[in-house]
């Protein structure tokens, strides 16, 4: 491989995370009931609770590769049909259930997009597809193939046609043996995405500048990597992204989910080592499509088990799954093929632990609350920063709360026993009557003597 133009600095030129914020809700490929074909859900993950979507969403062939906007309302994702031998890229408008294809019959033929994702003002859509091949990118005269994703203007959605552009990172492959673009993703104005060089199964992931050729590039040899996202949990920005390894015989087999900080110039990106997530999520089961809520608090992912497939949070404030069970999406493996996108519903505004234990919150919907405690038993690495190693103490309920302010006296127990000297990260949590937790306050650390 050889690059076209020398990388410059990137990190400062990614989009700041804005506030934290939950209920999680999640665009995800499920099961289609009584039907063989795929369908998309969108799924209150704390809950389970399915929202409806327009008519025009699924149809008997497999829809799939879902991404939301932040306000939850465009939704675009692929339509394979097999039987018609077709791909489509469709954008629906959840509130007004108008949906309109972004690629005619004879360029979706000619050309075929892949697995979309949508910026977040609504008003751009990433495809992937086939690499380039360029002349003027080989060795000794010989034609070179080229990674690209080509942008789609939504701007006058659902009227067409709609106008495109090309973002190339700025490397190549000095021979015409292609390749495929996967999985893009937008960070501000910049994109992420998946490359596959030819027919091989492994992948590398690549975070690039927009417009500027630039980019940082993860590879390797014997594990492939998907599904990237970008945030800034605890300040630190991050590349987070699924790792699969590879046997010998092309087998598939268990992945887990990873991340690399960000770095200042993105060239050291290919140097980066990436680093596994806590068992909690990477398990010895199968982990993929992660993705960051907006704040980069919640990690959401899918795990696949005993052939079915179930949705996760992960908080990484507490350490903790928001549903320990998940959120069943039938039994199907979609795994390189799909997607998780996400947005996020605010039900605490602000809240507040006192070290005398006095309780301040304002939901804002009437809920039931409660606190989490953890004892602080010592240090680790996270995201790149050191963060408290939690161990549970219990769960402390306060009550059913209205919208507006709420104050409560914490005694400082949990289960009727008073807490020994030491320090406890402490926790509001909304919660469903079932107890499913709706959202997490801010964490807040407090000394017991």
């Amino acid at each position: 491989m050889r690059k076209r133009i020398a990388a410059v600095a990137f990190a400062a030129l990614l989009t700041a995370a804005p506030a934290a914020e939950a209920d999680i809700f999640a665009a995800v490929e499920v099961a289609a009931p009584a039907r063989t074909d795929l369908d998309i859900a969108l799924i209150n993950v704390n809950t389970g609770a399915r929202v409806a979507l327009p008519a025009a969403v699924n149809t008997t062939a497999n829809e799939l590769h879902p991404s939301i906007t932040p306000n939850g309302r465009r939704l675009v994702f692929e339509r394979r049909d097999p039987a018609a031998g077709t791909v489509r890229i469709v954008l629906a408008d959840l509130v007004t259930g108008q949906a309109a294809d972004l690629f005619n019959g004879f360029e979706a033929a000619s050309d075929p997009p892949r697995s979309p994702a949508i910026s977040a003002d609504g008003l751009k859509v990433a495809t992937g597809g086939a690499f380039e091949i360029d002349p003027s990118a080989g060795a000794t005269g010989a034609p070179g193939s080229v990674p690209r994703i080509v942008l789609t203007d939504v701007s006058t959605f659902p009227a067409g046609p709609y106008a495109r552009s090309t973002y190339r990172p700025g490397f190549f492959f000095p021979n015409s043996g292609g390749g495929q673009t996967a999985d893009p993703f937008f960070s501000g104005n910049n994109l992420a995405f998946r490359e596959t060089r030819g027919g091989s199964p492994r992948g590398g992931v690549v975070l690039g500048i927009r417009p500027v050729i630039n980019y940082g590039r993860l590879t390797s040899g014997s594990v492939s990597f998907a599904h990237p996202t970008v945030a800034s949990p605890g300040g630190v920005q991050t590349l987070l992204f699924d790792r699969r390894p590879m046997s010998d015989g092309g087998a598939t087999l268990p992945g887990d989910i990873v991340f690399a900080p960000v770095p200042a110039q993105p060239r050291s990106l290919e140097d980066a080592s990436p680093v596994r997530l806590p068992a909690i999520v990477s398990s010895p089961q199968d982990e993929s499509r992660p993705t960051f809520t907006s704040d980069g608090r919640y990690v959401v992912f899918v795990r696949h088990a005993d052939g079915r497939d179930r949705l996760f949070a992960w908080d990484s404030q507490t350490q903790t799954l928001v549903n320990a069970n998940g959120v069943d999406l039938g039994r199907i493996d979609v795994r390189d093929l799909g997607n998780v996108s996400v947005y996020t519903k605010t039900i605490f505004d602000t809240s507040r632990i006192t070290g005398n234990g006095t309780v301040t919150f304002d939901p804002t919907i009437r809920t039931g609350v409660g606190i989490l405690v953890q004892k602080v038993v010592g240090k680790r690495k996270l995201f790149g920063r050191t963060v408290p190693k939690l161990k549970l103490v219990g769960r402390v309920p306060l009550g059913t709360f209205a919208k507006g302010k709420g104050k409560v006296r914490w005694d400082l127990r949990v289960d009727g026993k008073r807490l020994k000297p030491g320090r406890y990260q402490v926790t509001v949590r909304a919660v469903t009557k079932k107890l499913a937790v709706r959202d997490f306050g801010r964490p807040r650390i407090i000394r017991v003597r």
